[in-house]
């Protein structure tokens, strides 16, 4: 239950609401209040602010999550503690991805990895970045796998610089007619301002890389459609639905040519232009034991071969 309340109380501190913690948390807004009212009677304190808009913790609540937080970290010190001196016969690794890191990459390193260590169990999360940060300092993750984080207590590892793609859809003043394959160079990019345009949520880095360089380049485009991650978005603008900046690895243009182009255009962004940063994040005292050096080689090794070369 204690997991439960401290991921409760942070999503909604987080949000400030307590409709839009539930959904974060793929749970029901009515669960979260019974969690916390049950709490609330058992600790004989108010820890929620329902008067304020939005609302907040209240001072025993910060409390409260403070603890929760140190217990949660204690936690999973000692399991990682144990692991270690079990020689990971049974051992546990969580790692979380952000949306720069499509599902197939993880199928190569799992099987590797598995080869080696079958009784070591790992759960693969996909988070936004802000809340990697502090599952990776209250110690419930082990490894973020994704853009640079900024918190100097986190150790950042580079793997690979991920291209990237502008997705034009036929709808767009920018497409061209018969053709797959664009030149990004000869984009009038200032046509793409006021258009729609696919996007992930706003608080992800990935969205602040992409929503910074359309800025810097003097383009306003309608964040209109909002999905929860990337994968989702190609495929809304592959489905003409609005504009949209993705990895390359996301689209499978093997079957498509210029007589089949699926009504969109693509367009290669030069890696001067914008890159997405990619490596694995991590506690640099957790990277000790074995497996865990292993993992973050498999890891490296599997980036780099799925990475495409320009």
């Amino acid at each position: 239950m204690n997991s439960k309340l401290l991921s409760f109380l942070e999503e909604i501190k987080a949000q400030g609401n307590m409709s839009k913690a539930a959904q974060s948390l793929f749970v029901t807004q009515p669960y979260i209040s019974r969690v916390i009212k049950n709490a609330e009677d058992n600790f004989g304190v108010k820890l929620i602010d329902r008067s304020s808009h939005p609302i907040q913790l209240t001072y025993a609540g910060e409390r409260l999550l403070s603890f929760l937080r140190e217990e949660d970290q204690l936690r999973a010190t000692l399991d990682r503690e144990m692991t270690h001196l079990s020689q990971f016969k049974y051992g546990h690794l969580t790692i979380a991805s952000n949306e720069a890191v499509s599902n197939d990459i993880y199928k190569p390193v799992l099987v590797k990895f598995y080869k080696k260590y079958p009784k070591v169990h790992a759960q693969i999360l996909s988070v936004p970045s802000r809340d990697a940060e502090k599952r990776l300092m209250s110690g419930s993750l082990d490894f973020f796998v994704g853009q640079p984080l900024s918190n100097p207590k986190i150790q950042y590892m580079p793997i690979a610089k991920i291209p990237l793609i502008l997705v034009i859809p036929n709808n767009s003043k920018l497409y061209q007619e018969g053709k797959l394959f664009v030149d990004y160079a000869d984009l009038d990019m200032s046509k793409l301002s006021g258009e729609s345009f696919v996007s992930i949520p706003h608080e992800n880095n990935y969205h602040r890389l992409v929503a910074s360089y359309l800025s810097s380049i003097g383009v306003s485009v309608e964040f209109s459609i909002e999905v929860p991650d990337v994968g989702l978005a190609s495929e809304l603008a592959v489905n003409h639905v609005g504009a949209s900046i993705i990895p390359e690895s996301y689209l499978d243009a093997s079957e498509l040519t210029d007589s089949n182009n699926g009504g969109i255009n693509i367009a290669k962004i030069p890696t001067s232009d914008l890159v997405a940063d990619f490596g694995i994040s991590f506690i640099k005292a957790k990277k000790t034991a074995e497996p865990v050096e292993d993992l973050v080689n498999i890891i490296t090794e599997v980036v780099k071969e799925n990475t495409p070369k320009r």
